[in-house]
């Protein structure tokens, strides 16, 4: 296993969604003109807001005015690859849960997720990485940007040759490994969405309806019963990714996106009136760790207030089986 530290500096802000008019044009610019300094831009709208991910060289560009929030940390993404790969195995988070997103949960730091349709980003604070380094496995690789070139740093192996985390945080009175809780609530909406991608060249081929939906959703009508409005837009070194229902992708030209076979469903974790907030650690881990334990794939993207699990649209009730197990055994134990 790799792991690569990228040499960007990234700012999390939240815009109110009736603010949305006065940072367009700005918006505009960073995601579409080539001569835009930008390097790291994901644009994500929930029902709650509009969030925004961006490098120090798009934060400098952004209006600053009461209608945006914005995380006062600075934060490095970073990106895990294995060389071993076969077409049968699960993708996305599951793929790095045991070896980054539980170690990182175990050691206390916080991450940020953002998955696309290249591969998964997890942030984490600027300030916290050599930590990061510290408590990865030893078999895990660590290779850190400086200046266009990716230097190996070593790591501090505390977690063992194997890397194989058991996804616990604790022992119960009778010695035996208690399962990571699940904390926060969690609802499984009806949306039908889909990864997407484009040829970054042709970017400009689809500019038009990228800012319909990005700005302009408020058209759109009514969505039906149990579902939210979720569209997010990441543009990070040369690649583009596009999450999207399947009434934004009806406005694409056929045969225009890169769009993944399998549809997923959204699994939302909290809410603007449960805000997750950004110290709180292992809330991606807590849904991950038994995703992984049934081998199903699965795409994360945090927001500013909550998180959002895309899963196999097949495989849902699976996934939402083995969610409703963990609490159940976990309130059991507690009640114990």
């Amino acid at each position: 296993m790799e792991l690569d530290i990228f040499d960007h500096h990234l700012r999390i802000c939240s815009i109110a969604k009736h603010a949305i008019p006065d940072v367009t044009h700005c918006l505009v610019k960073l995601a579409f003109l080539k001569q835009a300094s930008c390097k790291f831009f994901s644009f994500t709208e929930t029902c709650d807001d509009y969030t925004l991910v961006v490098d120090e060289q798009g934060f400098t560009e952004l209006p600053q005015n009461d209608s945006m929030k914005i995380m006062g940390d600075v934060w490095v993404p970073l990106r895990m690859s294995s060389s071993a790969f076969t077409p049968s195995e699960a993708v996305g988070i599951t793929k790095i849960a045991r070896s980054l997103i539980i170690p990182l949960a175990d050691a206390g730091i916080s991450v940020y997720c953002l998955s696309t349709y290249q591969t998964d980003f997890v942030l984490v604070k600027e300030v916290d990485i050599n930590r990061v380094i510290e408590c990865l496995p030893c078999s895990v690789q660590v290779f850190r940007e400086s200046s266009g070139e990716h230097v190996s740093v070593s790591s501090g192996g505390q977690a063992g040759a194997s890397g194989d985390s058991m996804g616990v945080t604790s022992v119960n009175p009778s010695g035996a490994l208690s399962p990571r809780s699940i904390t926060h609530k969690f609802s499984a909406l009806q949306n039908k969405l889909y990864i997407a991608s484009i040829n970054p060249d042709s970017l400009h081929l689809i500019a038009l309806q990228l800012i319909e939906n990005m700005f302009y959703s408020s058209s759109f009508g009514e969505l039906d019963e149990n579902q939210e409005r979720f569209f997010s837009l990441s543009l990070v070194k040369g690649d583009v990714s596009i999450v999207l229902d399947s009434h934004s992708l009806s406005r694409f030209a056929p045969n225009t996106l890169f769009v993944s076979n399998e549809s997923w469903r959204m699994v939302k974790i909290g809410d603007s009136t449960d805000d997750l907030g950004f110290d709180e650690c292992g809330i991606v881990a807590q849904m991950s760790d038994p995703i992984a334990d049934g081998h199903i794939s699965e795409y994360y993207i945090s927001t500013f207030y909550s998180d959002h699990m895309f899963i196999p649209e097949s495989a849902t009730e699976d996934v939402l089986q083995l969610l409703i197990n963990r609490q159940k055994s976990c309130n059991q134990q507690v009640n114990t």
